[in-house]
């Protein structure tokens, strides 16, 4: 009876594998297998042609396994080793964190295995550096978030603490909606009283006339983009009440939101009451274009009437520009203006031309006057249309210096005594003469101004003055 050879291993139907072919199969089959000797050294090491983070490890044959590892992992391989020699099987996977001489490291997960031969010990791994850089990016993605979630709830605290120690009321809303979303306690104790959670109480809901609460919120939004205050009439909890509210807009995740302060106007009289809705009707509805402007002569509020002498669609189209822009000689005149306004508190009339959106020109009269307040500093400007052509033979001061002045004679009184040149060129020179002392006194004497008021160069104001000894 023939007796088969032993090429076949008794648990299975693999093949024996030829010692030459051994290496290649461990090299390829793990990305690096150790075999130790009985002394624990290292006699033979292979590495996964693929893995080239490795280098070089010769130098670890013939020396100690422990020598190229961690602190940690030593009493792991001991142990391991311990029970190997006690004939028990290690049958889960030993995590070693390998180290070299060149400081740098490796984590690989080893299957660990006996050999009959010598107790020579065989160790298969697979290197876990990949999965240890993901959990390293795992937990600082979540240090990153914890510390986010942190700083979050500071900033929160910080703004919760800087509303409440906040003695104005304050509130946020939908820009679209005016749904509350927050509002410190100032604002809670005028408003919410016992519904201060309420968190979908409208801010228009509280306004006091229910036929201006459709377009609220809008003129909430212009006012905000326009940065300029209104006054608006609420129920409170105190009876109704008239506040200025100060808007600001912003976007947050993807919607507009308004923060909103609100000033009460305290009204001791009714008799005040009544005068404040007189002068709104009349601002509203006067026959004179009436402009609210800041120091700088950026339009604030205005009426219709200037909208209709610009040519102007809609209150958007001007507030928040400078009036220079619709005056007919731009910056001078409104530097004219305010200077003389700041220097005196009003100018009576001022004679120059408006300009409209169609390039048309329009003869006016204004009058300046500023009020005293240091928190909302405006000027007002009232500008009327006139027929003349020209208004500066309208002005009362200019006719009076005309009528006085020894230089003026009629042109009836000179015929006969000169000649007709001479006529003309001594009217020239009164007329210029007149010009240019009016160019100076609206300027209050600045000569630069009085220069570009007439159209002239400085240099030839001065040659002129020197001819007219002014």
């Amino acid at each position: 009876m023939n007796q088969k050879p032993d090429t076949v291993w008794k648990f299975g139907s693999i093949p024996m594998i030829e010692p030459e072919d051994l290496g290649i199969v461990l090299a390829t089959s793990s990305d690096i297998a150790l075999l130790l000797n009985s002394d624990n050294k290292i006699s033979s090491i292979l590495v996964n042609n693929t893995e080239k983070s490795y280098g070089n490890l010769n130098h670890w044959i013939g020396r100690k396994i422990t020598d190229f590892l961690t602190l940690e992992s030593i009493p792991k391989i001991a142990a391991a080793i311990q029970k190997l020699e006690s004939n028990e099987t290690v049958l889960y996977g030993l995590e070693l964190n390998h180290v070299d001489n060149v400081q740098w490291q490796f984590p690989i997960k080893y299957n660990i295995h006996r050999l009959r031969k010598d107790g020579q010990i065989i160790l298969l791994g697979r290197d876990l550096q990949s999965i240890s850089e993901n959990q390293q990016r795992f937990v600082k993605a979540q240090i990153t978030a914890e510390e986010s979630i942190e700083e979050k709830r500071e900033l929160e605290a910080h703004f919760k603490v800087l509303l409440a120690k906040t003695n104005d009321a304050i509130a946020f809303m939908h820009a679209k909606t005016g749904e509350i979303i927050f509002s410190n306690p100032e604002f809670q104790e005028l408003f919410l009283g016992a519904n201060m959670h309420n968190e979908k109480a409208s801010m228009q809901s509280f306004l006091a006339k229910k036929y201006e609460r459709k377009g609220f919120m809008e003129k909430i939004s212009i006012a905000a983009h326009g940065s300029y205050d209104v006054s608006e009439e609420f129920n409170t909890n105190n009876g109704e009440v008239i506040f200025s509210l100060t808007p600001d807009i912003y976007r947050a995740a993807g919607q507009q939101i308004i923060i909103c302060k609100f000033l009460p106007k305290t009204i001791r009289k009714q008799g005040e009451k009544e005068l404040i809705e007189n002068l709104l009707a009349t601002f509203h509805n006067s026959p004179d274009a009436i402009i609210f402007t800041d120091i700088k002569g950026a339009i604030q509020y205005t009426n219709e009437r200037f909208l209709d002498l610009t040519n102007a669609s809609h209150k958007n189209d001007v507030i928040t520009k400078n009036l220079s822009d619709f005056l007919g000689r731009g910056e001078i005149d409104l530097a004219i203006m305010l200077e003389n306004v700041m220097k005196s508190g009003a100018v009576k009339i001022y004679s120059t031309h408006l300009k409209s959106s169609f390039g048309t020109k329009i003869d006016i009269e204004a009058s300046v006057s500023r009020n005293n307040s240091d928190a909302n500093g405006l000027i007002a400007f009232i500008v009327r249309e006139v027929s003349s052509p020209s208004s500066r033979a309208q002005n009362p001061n200019l006719n009076s210096k005309m009528e006085n002045n020894q230089d003026e004679v009629t042109a009836k009184e000179l015929v006969g005594s000169v000649t007709l040149k001479e006529i003309v060129t001594d009217t020239t020179d009164v007329i210029e003469k007149i010009c240019i002392e009016a160019a100076l006194e609206i300027t209050s004497n600045n000569r630069a101004a009085a220069a570009d008021l007439l159209g002239l160069s400085r240099q030839s104001l001065y040659v002129k003055l020197s001819k007219l000894e002014i």
